[in-house]
Order: structure tokens, then sequence, then C-alpha cells
């Protein structure tokens, strides 16, 4: 295992789970740091927001965020975008209005995102335990009992970023890797709120050392598999029938650390009760005689991984961003 020898002793984990203070500490002190200045109008309006989304039952809760879903749906959001992609991925098997339902399905799970996020991360450990059924922790709690750290592979699905906070508020320690939001202010409450969760935050640039240090440490680090990649940062895989680049970062970490990779997400079931599944482990196929090779058949393997959890439940994934936007020199992008 590649770590830095230099990492604190008191703060490595020697078996799991722990409790949960050690990895509220740990969070709070390898997540990313920022600072923000100005933008006092924003930071108040959100404050405002905060305080009624936790105003809020659970009911009411569940009726905004369709309700916002709606409205999204029927300014038609990105609906250009989300109907090639669908093009894309079911072509004629599915009918327009078919994909035009899975689309909407995804805005209202989107608005449901919305709200869940201003409230859930300020529930405290009992949400977490008595509110979400947790589908597959002995096999997160195996891997991570091996003292190898894990990657936690996952897609724009279901209830997103707060997947992680199953794991990190069950005695896990985890971090997700997350690229910078334009608004500092914005981007100050994402870190803020994960760090509530007990999900660290790993900046995207630049983020191989305190990837490789987190797992060194036996944490699991998080990564999203569905975000299309510049040309220095990814490489050309399948991705549901047709070229997309991804990200190999994740392959490359398994690579140099023999961290076991698994994927989960989290759905909500009902305006109180979700449902956080872990699924077996993504199987690594080795050739040492040819890296770039070892590495690609990986990134897929992982690709597919994620790829399989979408088409079981594709209402549930973010249809609206540009998944296949870059291509292959000479092909053209499909938007």
């Amino acid at each position: 295992m590649v770590h830095d020898e230099r990492i604190d002793n008191d703060l490595r984990f020697d078996t799991y789970p722990v409790p949960l203070d050690k990895v509220t500490a740990y969070t709070q002190k390898h997540s990313l740091k920022v600072t923000v200045k100005g933008h006092y109008g924003l930071r108040v309006m959100v404050r405002l927001l905060l305080w009624f989304a936790q105003s809020l039952s659970w009911k009411w809760a569940y009726r905004v965020g369709t309700g916002i879903g709606l409205l999204l749906y029927s300014v038609r959001l990105r609906c250009k975008i989300a109907m090639v992609n669908l093009d894309i991925v079911f072509g004629d098997q599915k009918s327009r209005k078919e994909k035009m339902q899975i689309y909407k399905t995804s805005l209202i799970n989107c608005g449901r995102v919305i709200i869940n996020y201003l409230r859930i991360p300020f529930m405290g450990e009992s949400f977490w335990r008595e509110n979400v059924v947790w589908k597959g922790e002995e096999i997160l709690k195996e891997v991570m009992n091996r003292k190898k750290g894990a990657l936690l592979i996952a897609g724009h699905f279901g209830m997103m970023d707060l997947t992680g906070g199953k794991i990190g508020m069950s005695g896990y320690p985890i971090a997700v890797v997350g690229k910078r939001i334009k608004n500092p202010a914005i981007n100050r409450f994402v870190i803020e709120t994960r760090n509530a969760l007990n999900l660290g935050t790993i900046a995207h640039k630049d983020s191989m050392k305190r990837i490789l240090d987190g797992i060194g440490r036996g944490e699991a680090v998080a990564m999203a598999l569905d975000q299309n990649m510049k040309s220095k940062q990814g490489v050309f895989i399948d991705w549901m029938g047709r070229t997309a680049s991804s990200v190999r970062s994740g392959a490359y970490v398994v690579k140099k650390t023999g961290a076991p990779v698994l994927a989960g997400y989290m759905v909500q079931l009902s305006p109180d009760r979700f449902e956080f599944v872990v699924t077996e482990e993504v199987p690594w196929e080795a050739h040492p005689d040819d890296l770039e090779k070892e590495l690609l058949i990986n990134t897929q393997l992982q690709s597919s991984a994620v790829q399989r959890v979408i088409l079981a439940q594709p209402e549930l994934w973010f249809w609206i961003h540009r998944r296949w936007k870059r291509q292959p020199d000479g092909v053209p992008s499909p938007y």
C-alpha cells in the first residue's frame, strides 16, 4: 500500500466501524478548507432556505421536492440534452413518451435531492440509524477491515452526495472527490454540508496525493464516474453503447494501492424512508505486461458497474448533463 509515512498515527484506522466522534474529528482535519469574503446576500438567502427546509415535516418536504422537480420539468430544463442522451441509450427501445417520463421523473428526483440536501445533513446520527436501510453493510465492513481503504464508485444517481452520509455517519471514514463550484459561497456551503455528513471533500484539481494518503490511512474515497472528462484527465470507454470520455484515476488508484472497489447509491423510498445499497466488489483484471491496457480495461469494468446501477432505475439518473460531449478526434459531439 502506498501512503505518506508522516501521516499521524492517531488518525489511522485499525478496525471498522470506528466511534463516530473519531470519524468526525478525522473529517474536520482532512476535508478541504475554504474561506469566503463577501457574498453576504447569497449567504443570508442560503440560511433562509435552510430554515424553511428544516421547518417542514417529512410529508411536506417530499411535496416541496416534487414541486421543485415539476417546476423544472415545466420549463423543460435542458430537455433537448436529455432527449439526446435518452436516444443514445435507448434508441427505438423506448417511445418518445417513455423517454419524456424518464426525464420528468429524473427532474422530480433532482428536486427531492435539493430539499433533502437542505435538511438531512443537519439531522444527526439518529436519522441515518432510523430512516435509512442499509443493504450490503457486511460487504463494506469486510472490505474496509482488509486495511487497504476502499474506492467507492458512483454516479449522479439517486440522492447523489447524500449517499456518502450513510457511510460517514455509520463509523466509516469517507471523502469524495469534488470539483470546485464557481460561486465561493455555494462552494463553501456544499463543503460544510458534506462535513456535517462526515463526508470530507477532496479538491478535484491535483487530488491524487490526497487520495493516496487517504487510502493509506484506511479511508474510503468516493468518485463519480459519469462525468465528461477533458483530454488529459480522461480515457475513452463504452458508456451505455456509445464512446464517452471517463475518469481513469479510479483505476490508477487501485493499481497503486490495491484498494478494493465497490459501487454505492442511495434512493428515497417514501417521504421519510431511504435505502442505501453497496454492491458486490468490482473485480480487478491484471495485465502486468501492458499498463495502459490494464488501466483501460479496469476503468471500463468500474464504469460498467455504475452503468448497471443506472440502467436498473434510469429515472433516477441525472440525464440533463452532456455525458457524451467529448468524442475521439473526427467524431462530432452529439450535442
